[in-house]
């Protein structure tokens, strides 16, 4: 098995060892080559060994672990990154929504198994799209963002530009605006945090919809008509609630 070469980017000193701990008792592709307590440092030590991972705190003082990305161009972040990090349920949205992976703190075995399990030495692609996604969605920003990896392509579509959402079988298809249609390899359940990320509502088990992009609503017919003219299902227990928000 070939090795991940990894580094370690944390302020707090307690948290670089607790990680190292974990990583070589239960990991033995993983192989720590150094560890860093803060940006500037890692940029010296990335240039340096050449990693193929940064696990990599966000809350440090000086620099945020975000702009680490700063100190690289598209062509030489030539590692992959977990984010680590002891941000509240709200703000981890910004990192479902940008396709990155991450990890909480404290660190559990089951959740840096579950990270690790996404690595793959030979196929440890550049993803500076998603990276700058999630800082993007990090700040104060209105108009966020959301990547979307189909079978061939890496799409950064805007909220605001999603139409709705249709669950078939073991995709989801995403009809935008600005992409046309695109055919996700995630279920829809996958996707259901964005209720809490914006306007969008599931009127249905096989329906998500951007509340902004409804036409108008048949309350007999339990049908939903949105911009595009397409007409979406509406459960008639999600009913009241659509209209409500509809409404207020």
């Amino acid at each position: 098995m070939q090795k991940i070469r990894a580094i370690i980017v944390d302020d707090e000193p307690n948290a670089r060892r607790a990680l190292q701990g974990l990583l070589e008792e239960n990991f033995s592709q993983v192989e720590v080559v150094a560890d860093c307590k803060n940006v500037p440092e890692a940029v010296k030590t990335i240039n340096k060994l050449k990693p193929d991972l940064v696990f990599l705190d966000i809350a440090m003082p000086g620099y945020s672990g975000f702009e680490l990305l700063d100190f690289f161009d598209e062509q030489h972040l030539n590692f992959k990154i977990i984010f680590v990090t002891a941000y509240s349920e709200h703000s981890l949205r910004a990192f479902e929504t940008s396709a990155v992976d991450y990890i909480l703190k404290p660190v559990r075995l089951e959740h840096l198994t579950r990270a690790l399990k996404k690595i793959n030495t030979e196929e440890l692609i550049n993803e500076n799209k998603q990276y700058r996604v999630l800082k993007d969605n990090f700040s104060s920003q209105q108009d966020k963002k959301i990547v979307l990896q189909t079978a061939e392509t890496i799409f950064v579509v805007r909220m605001e530009d999603i139409i709705y959402l249709q669950a078939e079988g073991s995709y989801t298809r995403f009809y935008t605006t600005s992409h046309g249609v695109l055919t996700i390899t995630k279920k829809l359940i996958d996707f259901e945090y964005l209720e809490s990320t914006g306007p969008f509502f599931r009127t249905h088990r096989s329906y998500l919809v951007n509340l902004n992009h409804i036409k108008k609503v048949d309350k007999k017919e339990y049908i939903v008509i949105m911009n595009n003219d397409a007409e979406v299902y509406l459960a008639q227990d999600k009913k009241n609630q659509l209209l409500e928000k509809i409404i207020t």
